[in-house]
């Protein structure tokens, strides 16, 4: 079928599966559970399945992007040794 969506390479919805998005960026689903509880992503709750909007997603991107997530990378000290 020439005109079916669902067998087009375009997408159908404006949701996709968070655990499928943190996936394809290779992340686990501790890290995307961190940035729920953090307020960084935004997800929508259907029947018990978490979904991510692809606005939300530019949205993130854009903020990523910017900086607005980043931190000061500390380096530990070392211990002295002992003599």
């Amino acid at each position: 079928m020439q005109g079916d969506p669902f067998l087009s390479g375009q997408a159908v919805s404006n949701l996709l599966a968070f655990d499928r998005w943190l996936k394809d960026i290779d992340r686990t689903p501790a890290t995307g559970w961190r940035w729920r509880k953090r307020g960084w992503i935004k997800t929508i709750n259907v029947c018990g399945r978490l979904y991510i909007s692809r606005d939300e997603i530019n949205s993130f991107e854009i903020r990523a992007a910017a900086g607005e997530f980043s931190k000061t990378h500390v380096t530990p000290k070392r211990k002295e040794a002992d003599q």
